[in-house]
């Protein structure tokens, strides 16, 4: 009688034991879901607001015809918080030397800032450009500039 009563504790205890650790497992796992639901659902928010303030920068055809590239675009903010100052990456396959404009156009087409910027770049280089517009002028989402 003895035996089998320790038998039976010891069953129940081994039992216990490894419902213990599968519920842990179970809670594990449920942790890592919601934790990667959570990221995913954060990574798609940022995607969304990155794409919906995202601003159209484009190259003249006179430009594109002089060997002159663009790469990763970047909006910058003032001190006074107003996103004023665009920084476009651009490359070039041929020596280039001239004054680029940049001229910013609202979503309905009326032109809303001006900049230029000297550039000088020898074949095959390229450089970070920053352009920064008027005070009152605030880059809204949407809006388009052209280099020219």
């Amino acid at each position: 009688m003895r035996l089998s009563l320790l038998a039976v504790l010891v069953l129940q205890l081994w039992g216990c034991g490894r419902v213990r650790d599968e519920a842990r497992e179970a809670l594990n796992k449920g942790g890592e879901l919601a934790g990667s639901a959570a990221g995913e659902v954060m990574e798609g928010v940022a995607t969304g607001v990155e794409e919906s303030w995202s601003i159209d920068v484009q190259l003249s055809e006179p430009l594109k015809a002089r060997g002159l590239a663009l790469g990763q675009v970047q909006v910058l903010a003032d001190s006074a918080g107003r996103d004023n100052r665009v920084v476009v990456y651009c490359s070039t396959t041929a020596a280039f030397t001239d004054t680029l404009d940049a001229m910013a156009y609202d979503k309905q087409g009326a032109e809303m800032g001006r900049a230029s910027r000297p550039l000088t770049l020898a074949a095959g280089a390229a450089d970070h450009l920053s352009f920064q517009f008027q005070p009152l002028t605030d880059l809204e989402r949407k809006c388009r500039v052209v280099l020219q």
